[in-house]
């Protein structure tokens, strides 16, 4: 969960029954958030099975589910009546959104009363809605399962981007009403939502890896006009035409170039000049150390490990390789590399997708994947067996449908649920090589920028 209060809304497509019992699966009790709904868990009464989990949702006896315009114990039959009531059963059956706040901020029935007003403000006009106030992870969070239409004029609820703003609005407001923290939005428009908290949190974006980079070229400047030259020198490519309105920046792969003022105030021109100006008094040693307190240099013991492993797999390059030796130019082997810096800035923003990869390069171990032709035919195997599966438990849902023997009902509920469970894992897999691709191909433009700037830098000894 976000460390401040956060919403999201997605629609809900498919039956009502299977999705109350979906909710009530007690392995389900355990989820840390809603995000795997979306794919494979979208009927309605699933979701509102979900909402409602007492696992979940009660804490020293006290329920904490709520109705806006229904009854939280009939809500699945006011909604599917109000479909049938303007002749609105197809598409889709709901909407489902959740908020959530920074840990320990509130309190479960603060925060429910809080949901409730959200629901109340939003969409209670219009709209039947279930409120469930969730206890089962660090931080108290409210869902939301909306019907998709209005019991008031058979309308369905239009899902764009003016109605969620309007959601992330109320939330805020509610929230500041309550003196709880919020989403800073100040330059929101400017960068993802991911990204912005990304930066927040110091982690290694593309633009937090350009502010390390010139901030290190500045402690190394002892005028303004070496400043472009250092920057050239790490890998930058960099625009301080005095005949351009604004000096840029940019990496040899990216297509745009991004303003040195887009970085923040003190990467203006005018603060960069006075930067080196103050730092010109220190002394280059004096700031060279500074420099190395904040990126410890790498100790030479693992300097020597990534020299043998880079030997050891530079006869080859096959995508499984290439992963190898990327993973090795990023210190993650042959082990986790302590204070380890990448030699190259378009690489060091990899650590935020660090996750990503160690799966990529999993998969590639696990089935064998050496050359791109295996990976396309994994990914062809994988897109038949995900049809195949999908069919299967589609036939399920239609046997479902029809049983009236309770004994035969659970052996096919049962059945059911493993084959999600199979499309589950199959569409993780699925996605993780459908990545691979475009991230090889990455790499190796990384690995071809640094091999040039060695190059260039032997080059450049040998004319000395």
């Amino acid at each position: 969960m976000s460390k401040m209060a956060v919403t999201k809304i997605w629609p809900v497509k498919g039956r009502l029954d299977a999705v109350i019992r979906y909710a009530g699966n007690e392995e389900k009790t355990r989820l840390p958030d809603l995000t795997g709904l979306s794919a494979g868990k979208d009927d309605l009464s699933d979701v509102l099975k979900y909402a409602a989990n007492d696992a979940k949702t009660t804490r020293e006896s006290q329920l904490f589910v709520s109705g806006v315009n229904c009854v939280p114990e009939i809500a699945r039959q006011q909604m599917e009546l109000t479909k049938q009531q303007f002749g609105k059963t197809g598409g889709t059956v709901a909407f489902h959104a959740y908020q959530s706040f920074r840990p320990g901020e509130v309190t479960p029935k603060q925060c429910h009363a809080i949901g409730v007003e959200l629901a109340k403000r939003v969409w209670g006009d219009r709209f039947q809605v279930l409120v469930a106030t969730h206890l089962n992870t660090d931080c108290c969070h409210n869902h939301f399962v909306i019907d998709s239409v209005s019991f008031v004029d058979g309308k369905r609820y239009n899902d764009c981007k003016k109605t969620y703003r309007a959601l992330q609005d109320a939330s805020d407001e509610l929230c500041r009403e309550q003196g709880l923290s919020v989403v800073d939005k100040k330059g929101a428009h400017r960068v993802p939502r991911n990204l912005y908290l990304a930066e927040k949190a110091g982690e290694p974006t593309r633009y937090n890896v350009m502010r390390q980079d010139i901030d290190l070229a500045i402690l190394r400047s002892e005028t303004p006009r070496d400043l472009p030259r250092i920057l050239r020198k790490m890998g930058y490519e960099v625009d301080f035409n005095p005949n351009h309105k604004y000096p840029t920046i940019k990496l040899p792969h990216e297509r745009r170039a991004v303003r040195f003022k887009t970085l923040g105030e003190e990467y203006t021109p005018q603060a960069m000049a006075q930067r080196i100006q103050q730092n010109h008094a220190m002394g280059i040693f004096k700031r060279m150390e500074i420099y190395n307190k904040r990126y410890p240099p790498v100790h030479p013991h693992y300097q020597k490990l990534r020299q043998d492993f880079r030997k050891a797999i530079m006869e080859a390059f096959g995508i499984y390789r290439t992963y190898l030796y990327y993973c090795y130019l990023l210190g993650k082997l042959p082990t986790t590399t302590p204070n380890y810096r990448p030699p190259h800035p378009a690489m060091r923003e990899d650590y935020r997708r660090w996750a990503e990869i160690e799966k990529q390069l999993h998969l590639l171990e696990r089935y064998s994947l050496n050359t791109a032709e295996d990976v396309a035919a994994f990914t062809s195997e994988q897109e038949q067996k995900l049809s195949d599966l999908e069919a299967r438990r589609a036939k399920c849902r239609n046997r479902l449908r029809r049983c009236r023997n309770p004994t035969e009902c659970e052996a096919l509920h049962t059945e059911k649920d493993e084959l999600t469970k199979q499309i589950t894992e199959t569409r993780k897999e699925l996605k993780t090589a459908q990545q691979i691709p475009a991230r090889v191909k990455r790499m190796r433009e990384n690995i071809q920028l640094l091999n040039d700037r060695e190059q260039q830098r032997t080059a450049h000894q040998k004319e000395r």
